[in-house]
Protein backbone atom coordinates (compact mmCIF):
# COMPACT_ATOMS: atom_id res chain seq x y z
CA UNK A 1 0.00 0.00 0.00
CA UNK A 2 2.38 2.28 0.50
CA UNK A 3 4.37 2.41 -2.82
CA UNK A 4 1.05 3.44 -4.23
CA UNK A 5 1.21 6.63 -1.65
CA UNK A 6 4.34 7.36 -2.47
CA UNK A 7 3.35 7.05 -6.96
CA UNK A 8 -0.10 9.44 -5.49
CA UNK A 9 2.48 11.91 -4.13
CA UNK A 10 5.14 12.28 -6.95
CA UNK A 11 2.58 12.43 -9.44
CA UNK A 12 0.58 15.18 -6.94
CA UNK A 13 3.32 17.26 -6.65
CA UNK A 14 3.73 17.21 -10.92
CA UNK A 15 0.10 17.68 -11.50
CA UNK A 16 0.67 20.58 -8.87
CA UNK A 17 3.70 21.51 -10.98
CA UNK A 18 0.69 22.33 -13.86
CA UNK A 19 -1.56 23.92 -11.15
CA UNK A 20 1.09 26.48 -10.73
CA UNK A 21 1.05 27.29 -14.55
CA UNK A 22 -2.82 27.51 -14.60
CA UNK A 23 -3.20 29.17 -11.51
CA UNK A 24 -0.66 32.24 -13.05
CA UNK A 25 -1.79 32.05 -16.51
CA UNK A 26 -5.40 31.57 -16.24
CA UNK A 27 -6.72 34.60 -14.47
CA UNK A 28 -3.84 37.05 -17.18
CA UNK A 29 -5.91 35.15 -20.23
CA UNK A 30 -2.07 33.78 -21.07
CA UNK A 31 -2.08 30.82 -23.35
CA UNK A 32 -1.46 28.00 -21.66
CA UNK A 33 0.13 26.14 -24.88
CA UNK A 34 1.85 29.00 -25.97
CA UNK A 35 5.03 29.33 -24.85
CA UNK A 36 4.65 25.54 -24.38
CA UNK A 37 7.22 25.28 -21.53
CA UNK A 38 7.33 27.37 -18.06
CA UNK A 39 9.08 30.64 -18.01
CA UNK A 40 10.54 33.19 -14.72
CA UNK A 41 7.25 35.91 -14.31
CA UNK A 42 10.11 38.66 -14.03
CA UNK A 43 12.64 37.59 -16.68
CA UNK A 44 10.37 36.14 -18.68
CA UNK A 45 13.14 33.54 -19.58
CA UNK A 46 12.06 29.74 -20.08
CA UNK A 47 12.66 27.43 -17.02
CA UNK A 48 14.92 24.20 -17.79
CA UNK A 49 13.44 21.03 -17.11
CA UNK A 50 15.97 20.59 -14.49
CA UNK A 51 14.91 23.75 -12.89
CA UNK A 52 11.46 22.83 -12.64
CA UNK A 53 11.58 19.31 -10.48
CA UNK A 54 8.73 19.74 -8.25
CA UNK A 55 9.49 21.37 -4.60
CA UNK A 56 13.20 19.98 -5.26
CA UNK A 57 14.18 22.88 -8.01
CA UNK A 58 12.83 25.07 -5.34
CA UNK A 59 15.06 23.87 -2.14
CA UNK A 60 18.31 23.24 -4.76
CA UNK A 61 17.94 26.95 -6.51
CA UNK A 62 17.10 28.26 -2.44
CA UNK A 63 14.12 29.83 -4.26
CA UNK A 64 15.36 32.25 -6.91
CA UNK A 65 15.63 31.95 -10.44
CA UNK A 66 18.75 30.76 -11.94
CA UNK A 67 18.73 33.47 -14.46
CA UNK A 68 17.77 36.49 -12.89
CA UNK A 69 17.72 35.95 -9.31
CA UNK A 70 14.09 36.86 -8.87
CA UNK A 71 12.88 35.55 -5.31
CA UNK A 72 9.93 32.49 -6.23
CA UNK A 73 7.04 32.60 -4.34
CA UNK A 74 6.60 30.52 -1.47
CA UNK A 75 3.34 29.24 -3.57
CA UNK A 76 4.95 27.29 -5.94
CA UNK A 77 6.56 24.37 -4.09
CA UNK A 78 3.36 25.23 -1.56
CA UNK A 79 1.37 23.97 -4.05
CA UNK A 80 3.00 21.35 -5.28
CA UNK A 81 3.31 19.81 -1.72
CA UNK A 82 -0.39 20.50 -1.40
CA UNK A 83 -1.59 18.79 -4.55
CA UNK A 84 0.75 15.61 -3.81
CA UNK A 85 -0.77 15.73 -0.14
CA UNK A 86 -4.41 15.77 -1.22
CA UNK A 87 -3.82 13.27 -3.88
CA UNK A 88 -2.68 10.75 -1.13
CA UNK A 89 -5.49 11.37 1.10
CA UNK A 90 -7.60 10.93 -2.01
CA UNK A 91 -6.27 7.27 -2.59
CA UNK A 92 -6.17 6.69 1.45
CA UNK A 93 -9.89 7.40 1.78
CA UNK A 94 -11.67 5.89 -1.05
CA UNK A 95 -13.47 3.16 -1.69
CA UNK A 96 -11.94 2.28 -5.26
CA UNK A 97 -9.01 3.45 -7.33
CA UNK A 98 -11.65 4.90 -9.69
CA UNK A 99 -12.86 7.14 -6.50
CA UNK A 100 -9.55 8.25 -5.65
CA UNK A 101 -9.13 9.77 -9.19
CA UNK A 102 -12.29 11.48 -8.91
CA UNK A 103 -11.08 12.37 -5.74
CA UNK A 104 -7.68 13.57 -7.18
CA UNK A 105 -9.54 15.79 -9.85
CA UNK A 106 -12.05 17.75 -7.29
CA UNK A 107 -8.24 18.22 -5.10
CA UNK A 108 -6.59 19.65 -7.91
CA UNK A 109 -9.66 22.02 -9.27
CA UNK A 110 -10.37 22.86 -5.21
CA UNK A 111 -6.61 23.99 -5.17
CA UNK A 112 -6.83 25.76 -8.39
CA UNK A 113 -9.72 28.07 -7.80
CA UNK A 114 -8.85 28.69 -4.30
CA UNK A 115 -5.04 30.76 -4.92
CA UNK A 116 -7.23 32.01 -8.12
CA UNK A 117 -10.34 33.39 -6.09
CA UNK A 118 -7.78 34.79 -3.17
CA UNK A 119 -5.66 36.98 -5.73
CA UNK A 120 -8.36 37.33 -8.27
CA UNK A 121 -11.79 37.11 -6.54
CA UNK A 122 -12.96 34.74 -9.11
CA UNK A 123 -13.76 31.08 -9.53
CA UNK A 124 -11.99 29.78 -13.51
CA UNK A 125 -14.50 28.03 -15.39
CA UNK A 126 -11.83 25.44 -15.60
CA UNK A 127 -11.80 24.35 -12.39
CA UNK A 128 -15.75 24.21 -12.24
CA UNK A 129 -16.01 21.56 -15.44
CA UNK A 130 -13.22 19.49 -13.90
CA UNK A 131 -15.76 19.07 -10.70
CA UNK A 132 -18.75 18.45 -13.17
CA UNK A 133 -17.32 15.75 -14.89
CA UNK A 134 -15.70 14.45 -12.36
CA UNK A 135 -18.36 14.50 -10.24
CA UNK A 136 -20.51 12.67 -12.87
CA UNK A 137 -18.28 9.80 -13.34
CA UNK A 138 -18.00 9.34 -9.09
CA UNK A 139 -22.09 9.71 -9.62
CA UNK A 140 -22.48 7.25 -12.05
CA UNK A 141 -19.59 4.55 -10.09
CA UNK A 142 -21.52 4.67 -6.74
CA UNK A 143 -24.87 4.32 -8.74
CA UNK A 144 -25.92 7.68 -7.46
CA UNK A 145 -26.39 9.64 -10.51
CA UNK A 146 -30.07 10.15 -10.50
CA UNK A 147 -30.07 11.45 -6.62
CA UNK A 148 -26.79 13.67 -6.72
CA UNK A 149 -28.29 15.01 -10.52
CA UNK A 150 -31.82 16.23 -8.36
CA UNK A 151 -29.11 17.47 -5.76
CA UNK A 152 -27.27 19.94 -7.98
CA UNK A 153 -30.84 21.11 -9.55
CA UNK A 154 -31.83 21.73 -6.40
CA UNK A 155 -28.88 23.67 -5.41
CA UNK A 156 -28.43 26.01 -8.41
CA UNK A 157 -31.64 27.03 -7.99
CA UNK A 158 -31.63 27.42 -4.22
CA UNK A 159 -27.91 29.39 -4.37
CA UNK A 160 -29.47 31.26 -7.81
CA UNK A 161 -32.65 32.44 -5.20
CA UNK A 162 -30.62 33.11 -2.53
CA UNK A 163 -28.01 35.52 -4.96
CA UNK A 164 -31.06 37.31 -6.40
CA UNK A 165 -32.66 37.93 -2.70
CA UNK A 166 -29.36 39.12 -1.25
CA UNK A 167 -28.35 41.22 -4.20
CA UNK A 168 -25.60 39.78 -5.33
CA UNK A 169 -24.53 38.77 -2.11
CA UNK A 170 -23.38 35.57 -3.16
CA UNK A 171 -20.83 34.91 -6.47
CA UNK A 172 -21.89 33.27 -9.25
CA UNK A 173 -19.00 31.37 -9.68
CA UNK A 174 -20.06 29.83 -5.89
CA UNK A 175 -23.37 28.83 -7.11
CA UNK A 176 -21.68 27.31 -10.49
CA UNK A 177 -19.10 25.23 -7.82
CA UNK A 178 -21.91 24.43 -5.54
CA UNK A 179 -24.09 22.48 -7.74
CA UNK A 180 -21.20 20.71 -9.73
CA UNK A 181 -19.85 19.64 -6.65
CA UNK A 182 -23.02 18.03 -5.35
CA UNK A 183 -22.76 15.24 -8.03
CA UNK A 184 -20.12 14.55 -5.26
CA UNK A 185 -21.97 15.08 -2.23
CA UNK A 186 -25.60 14.60 -2.49
CA UNK A 187 -27.99 15.82 -0.46
CA UNK A 188 -27.05 15.39 3.13
CA UNK A 189 -23.23 15.96 2.06
CA UNK A 190 -24.17 19.48 0.44
CA UNK A 191 -25.80 20.42 3.75
CA UNK A 192 -22.98 19.29 5.72
CA UNK A 193 -20.29 21.16 3.53
CA UNK A 194 -22.28 24.06 3.66
CA UNK A 195 -21.79 24.39 7.09
CA UNK A 196 -18.49 23.61 7.37
CA UNK A 197 -17.43 26.34 4.81
CA UNK A 198 -19.88 29.46 6.57
CA UNK A 199 -18.79 28.44 9.79
CA UNK A 200 -15.20 28.41 9.10
CA UNK A 201 -15.70 31.33 6.81
CA UNK A 202 -17.00 32.93 9.69
CA UNK A 203 -13.85 31.99 12.01
CA UNK A 204 -11.28 33.19 9.47
CA UNK A 205 -12.82 36.60 9.35
CA UNK A 206 -13.71 36.96 13.02
CA UNK A 207 -9.81 37.92 14.35
CA UNK A 208 -9.44 40.68 11.42
CA UNK A 209 -12.63 42.10 12.07
CA UNK A 210 -12.22 42.37 15.94
CA UNK A 211 -8.55 43.81 15.35
CA UNK A 212 -10.41 46.58 13.07
CA UNK A 213 -7.73 44.98 9.97
CA UNK A 214 -10.94 44.55 8.09
CA UNK A 215 -14.58 46.23 7.88
CA UNK A 216 -18.00 44.65 6.94
CA UNK A 217 -17.44 46.03 3.34
CA UNK A 218 -14.50 44.36 2.61
CA UNK A 219 -14.63 41.89 0.22
CA UNK A 220 -13.69 37.81 0.88
CA UNK A 221 -13.10 35.39 -0.94
CA UNK A 222 -16.16 32.60 -0.12
CA UNK A 223 -14.71 30.13 -3.05
CA UNK A 224 -11.77 28.95 -1.06
CA UNK A 225 -13.93 28.34 2.21
CA UNK A 226 -16.70 26.47 -0.03
CA UNK A 227 -13.92 24.62 -1.37
CA UNK A 228 -12.45 23.22 0.88
CA UNK A 229 -15.76 22.47 2.66
CA UNK A 230 -16.79 19.93 -0.01
CA UNK A 231 -13.54 18.44 -0.26
CA UNK A 232 -13.50 17.65 3.15
CA UNK A 233 -16.92 16.24 3.13
CA UNK A 234 -16.16 13.90 0.21
CA UNK A 235 -13.55 12.28 1.70
CA UNK A 236 -14.85 11.50 4.96
CA UNK A 237 -18.63 10.96 3.34
CA UNK A 238 -18.85 7.59 4.33
CA UNK A 239 -18.45 8.58 7.98
CA UNK A 240 -21.03 11.48 7.68
CA UNK A 241 -23.94 9.34 6.23
CA UNK A 242 -22.94 6.82 8.96
CA UNK A 243 -23.26 9.53 11.91
CA UNK A 244 -26.65 10.23 10.21
CA UNK A 245 -27.42 6.71 10.32
CA UNK A 246 -27.85 6.69 6.34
Amino acid sequence: MWYKLIIAFVFGTIFGSFLNVLIYRLPRNISIAKPARSFCPNCKKEIEWYDNIPILSYILLSGKCRNCGWKIPIRYPLVELLTGSCFVLSFLLANSTFEAFTFSALAFSIILLTFVDLEFMIIPDTSIVIILISGIIYSIITDSFITNLITSISAFLILLLIRKLSNNGIGFGDVKLFSASAFFLGPVGSIVSMMIASFSGIAFVMIPLLMKKIDMKTRIPFGPFLGWGIFVTVLFKTYILRLFGL
